[in-house]
C-alpha cells in the first residue's frame, strides 16, 4: 500500500491537518470557555455535583485526547486514517453522551417557582417580609397530595389529588372556607370529601381533577425538565387569610425529596424529581375591585411544585436512535458514486442517484422534525431542533459531493483516493457539530 508520505497530495494533506489541529484548539477553548462560564455562575465548582464534575472532565479529555490524535494524523500512513477517523468521531460522541448523562442524573439544580419553604421558619420569614404590612391575616395551614399527572399537550397538564385546610374554632366564620386554583379551566369543581372537627380545629379536605394551562420551557428537549405547580389562592379576597404549606401533614424536607406523591403515582414518560412548596409575590396592575391600596401591596401566593424530568428511554427510542441510522444511510451514500472504471459495476450510481436519495432522506426527515416541533410547541429552537440542522446540513454537503465527484471541476481533495477525504471527514463532523451543540445548549 502505498505510503501517505510519498502521495503528490500529501503535503496538502499535512496542511489540512495543521488546519484541524487550529480546529480542534479552538473546540478546546470552547469548552474551557463554557466551564469557565459555569464556574462564574455557580461562584464555585462544586464537584460534588455530578454535572460539572462530568463536564470538567469530558473538557480535559477532550481537548488532550483530541489535539493529541489528531495532531498524529500527519505521522499515520493512509491505512491507518479510517482508525483516525473513527477514533477522532469517538471521542466526541462519547463527550456528548457524557453531557447527557450529566444532564440526566443531575439533580443540584431546581426549578422550583418563586422561594421555597421548608420549614415553617421559612415561612414566618417570607412572609415578614412580604405580606400586606396593613393586614392582621389568619393563617389557613394548606397540604396537597397528588396521584396523577398527565400532560394532554405542550402546555396542558391535568393533574388530580386531595387538597384540604385546616381551621382553627377562632378563625372568624365570615371567612369563606375553599381554595381557589386560578390557573385551573372551566373543569375545575372540588368535591369536599371530608369535614373533620377534632383538637379545636375543623380540616375540610377536597378531591379535584383539574387541567391547567402553564408555560414550559423545551429549549433543551428531548432531555428537558419541568416545573409543574398548583398556584392557590384563598376565596377571601378582602386580604384576611393567608394559605400557609402545612408542613406538619409531611415528613421534613431535608435536600430534595418527593413528598405528598401517591405511591402509585402515575406521570406517564415523566419521573418526579423533587416537590416542595414555595411562594411567589407577583405585582399586579390591577386591584381587582377591591381599593387602590390593594393594587400597591404585595400578595405572597402559595405553590405545590413539581418537578418533573422526561424519563430518557421515550426520546433515545423515539427520537435519537431513528436519527442515527439517518446519519448511517446518508454516510452510507458516500460509497455508491465512483471514478473507479473497476468499481463502477458495484456502484453504478452518479450524482443525480444521490440527489433523488438525499430528496427522499430530507422528506422523511422533515416531516419527523416537524413531529418533533408539534409535540413540544416551542417558539424558540430546542436542541432537537439543532441535532436535524446538522442533519440537514451533512445531506447536503453529501449531495454536493456526490455532484463534484460525478459532474464538476477536477478538484484533487475530492478525486483523491476516489473520494476518501470525504468518507473519512464525515463522522468526525457529525460528531464536532454535536458536541458542539450539546455544549452550547447544556453547558452555558
Amino acid at each position: 500500500m502505498k505510503n501517505l508520505n510519498s502521495d503528490p497530495l500529501a503535503h496538502r494533506l499535512r496542511a489540512a491537518a495543521r488546519t484541524i489541529d487550529l480546529l480542534a484548539l479552538a473546540a478546546g477553548a470552547l469548552f474551557a470557555l463554557t466551564l469557565g462560564v459555569t464556574a462564574h455562575q455557580d461562584r464555585e465548582l462544586d464537584f460534588a455535583r455530578p454535572g460539572p464534575a462530568l463536564c470538567a472532565v469530558v473538557t480535559t479529555g477532550l481537548s488532550l485526547f483530541l489535539l493529541a490524535g489528531l495532531a498524529g494524523i500527519r505521522r499515520l500512513g493512509a491505512h491507518r486514517l479510517w482508525l483516525a477517523s473513527a477514533w477522532t468521531a469517538t471521542i466526541l460522541l462519547s463527550a456528548t453522551a457524557l453531557t447527557w448523562i450529566a444532564t440526566v442524573v443531575d439533580t443540584s439544580h431546581s426549578l422550583i417557582r418563586g422561594t421555597p419553604v421548608t420549614t415553617m421558619r421559612d415561612t414566618d420569614a417570607y412572609l415578614t417580609r412580604h405580606a400586606p404590612a396593613s393586614s392582621r391575616q389568619v393563617h389557613i395551614p394548606t397540604g396537597v397530595f397528588i396521584q396523577a399527572l398527565r400532560f394532554t399537550g405542550a402546555y396542558d397538564v391535568e393533574v388530580s389529588g386531595y387538597i384540604w385546610q385546616r381551621y382553627a374554632d377562632s378563625v372568624p366564620a365570615g371567612i369563606e372556607r375553599g381554595i381557589v386554583l386560578p390557573e385551573a379551566d372551566d373543569s375545575y369543581q372540588p368535591h369536599k370529601v371530608y369535614d373533620i372537627h377534632r383538637d379545636g380545629e375543623h380540616v375540610i379536605g377536597w378531591y379535584f381533577n383539574v387541567k391547567l394551562r402553564q408555560a414550559f420551557d423545551y429549549h433543551t428537549y428531548p432531555l428537558d425538565e419541568q416545573d409543574v405547580w398548583l398556584r392557590m389562592w384563598h376565596p377571601d379576597f378582602e386580604n384576611r387569610a393567608q394559605l400557609v404549606p402545612d408542613l406538619a401533614a409531611y415528613p421534613p424536607w431535608r435536600g430534595p425529596a418527593a413528598y405528598g406523591l401517591d405511591a402509585n403515582f402515575v406521570s406517564g414518560n415523566w419521573a418526579v424529581k423533587n416537590t416542595s412548596f414555595s411562594y411567589d409575590t407577583p405585582r399586579y396592575s390591577v386591584n381587582f375591585g377591591q381599593g387602590r391600596q390593594y393594587r400597591h401591596e404585595t400578595h405572597p401566593e402559595l405553590y405545590f411544585n413539581m418537578h418533573m424530568a422526561r424519563e430518557f428511554a421515550s426520546p433515545l427510542f423515539g427520537r435519537i436512535i431513528p436519527l442515527a441510522f439517518i446519519a448511517v444511510l446518508v454516510f452510507a451514500s458516500l460509497f455508491v458514486t465512483t471514478k473507479n472504471t473497476q468499481r463502477f459495476p458495484l456502484a453504478g450510481f452518479d450524482g443525480l442517484t444521490v440527489v433523488e436519495f438525499a430528496a427522499a432522506t430530507l422528506l422523511v426527515l422533515t416531516v419527523d422534525h416537524n413531529t418533533a416541533r408539534q409535540e413540544t410547541g416551542s417558539h424558540g429552537i430546542t436542541y432537537i431542533d439543532y441535532v436535524y440542522f446538522c442533519l440537514y446540513f451533512m445531506i447536503i454537503a453529501v449531495v454536493w459531493n456526490s455532484l463534484l465527484l460525478s459532474r464538476g471541476p477536477h478538484l484533487a481533495l475530492i478525486q483523491w483516493r476516489d473520494n476518501l477525504a470525504p468518507k473519512l471527514l464525515y463522522w468526525p463532523v457529525l460528531a464536532f457539530l454535536l458536541c458542539s451543540i450539546t455544549a452550547l445548549t447544556f453547558l452555558l
